[in-house]
């Protein structure tokens, strides 16, 4: 049983991992491949040190770990590390494989200075930390949406009172769709130069557009305009991975907003449609947990209007 850090795999272990299940499993959620892990480096603006780990055995591959230290916790950049694992493998092999995987974890301590590990659940991970001073779970909810229902079934799950909502963008409003096929630069400093706008300010550096326009370019998501009266008035960047989709940026005009025009509920419903005929599984449209911010719980009310169904996801802290 080999333990690596991820980065190291040697190029032929690395092209064999590609070939996984394991892999597979990872690359299916946009979130954890490689481009949005760039994303990520450069949002966050901090000097992330990668500590992703994969347990394999020649071409078995077994468990994957993709986590990061700020100097004091182990995480997903502040997020749960969500550990993927081929659990059907032998009892035997997977036993060993978590305890080298756990003694790895515990020489971080002295290595590089973590003291706490966040991660999604999994019951390899509870049991070895559930005794740890620090431990807690704590729950949240999201939504996913099934693309492999009808358009049908999946607007009867939109919140009744979206319906007249949805409707009227349909009737008032014309919606442009740019992917791999046709994205430009120009689209897309398009819609960064919008977020500004509509931001009034700069939220995020520049270099952090360029690398969704190059996930979008290679085929790792699409953008969705709205248009009004031939005015930009709403932009969704979803970005995918194998098999999931998710709802990564929206931009609304304020103002029209404020005047309570419905300008994305039919360009996210677009969006859900698209990812359906792009042969996309399931649409993330995210953690929709209600928030103690006033505007943030807006978003995630909005949010669940789309969908009837939420997953409840328990996620842990511990010491290490």
């Amino acid at each position: 049983m080999k333990i690596v850090f991820l980065k190291d795999l040697s190029e032929e272990d690395y092209s064999r991992y590609k070939n996984s299940e394991l892999y597979s499993r990872v690359h299916s959620n946009y979130i954890f491949c490689d481009i949005h892990i760039e994303y990520y480096k450069e949002y966050w603006q901090q000097k992330w040190q990668d500590l992703s780990l994969i347990a394999f055995d020649n071409d078995d591959f077994y468990i994957c770990l993709n986590m990061f230290t700020d100097g004091n916790e182990l995480s997903f950049f502040g997020s749960p590390i969500e550990v993927f694992a081929i659990d059907d493998s032998p009892v035997k092999v997977m036993a060993r494989a978590y305890q080298e995987l756990f003694a790895k974890i515990e020489s971080f301590k002295s290595t590089y200075g973590v003291r706490i590990i966040r991660f999604s659940d999994n019951q390899h991970f509870v049991f070895k930390y559930y005794s740890t001073p620090g431990f807690k779970e704590k729950i949240t909810y999201h939504s996913y949406i099934d693309l492999s229902k009808t358009e049908e079934e999946i607007y009867m799950n939109v919140r009744k009172s979206y319906k007249s909502l949805i409707n009227w963008g349909k009737r008032s409003m014309t919606f442009e769709l740019y992917d791999n096929t046709n994205i430009t630069p120009e689209v897309f400093d398009t819609f960064e130069n919008f977020h500004i706008i509509t931001s009034g300010r700069r939220t995020r550096s520049h270099e952090s557009w360029l690398l969704q326009f190059k996930a979008v370019k290679e085929g790792m998501g699409f953008v969705v305009f709205g248009k009004l009266h031939d005015e930009l008035v709403t932009a969704i960047l979803i970005l995918s991975g194998e098999k999931e989709c998710f709802y990564g940026v929206c931009v609304n005009r304020r103002d029209l907003m404020a005047q309570k025009q419905p300008i994305g509920h039919a360009t996210l419903l677009r969006c859900i449609y698209l990812a359906k005929e792009k042969g996309f599984k399931i649409f993330n449209v995210g953690n929709v947990t209600d928030r103690e911010d006033p505007k943030a719980n807006d978003i995630v009310k909005y949010q669940r209007g789309f969908n009837t169904i939420l997953k409840a996801k328990l996620t842990f802290e511990a010491q290490i």
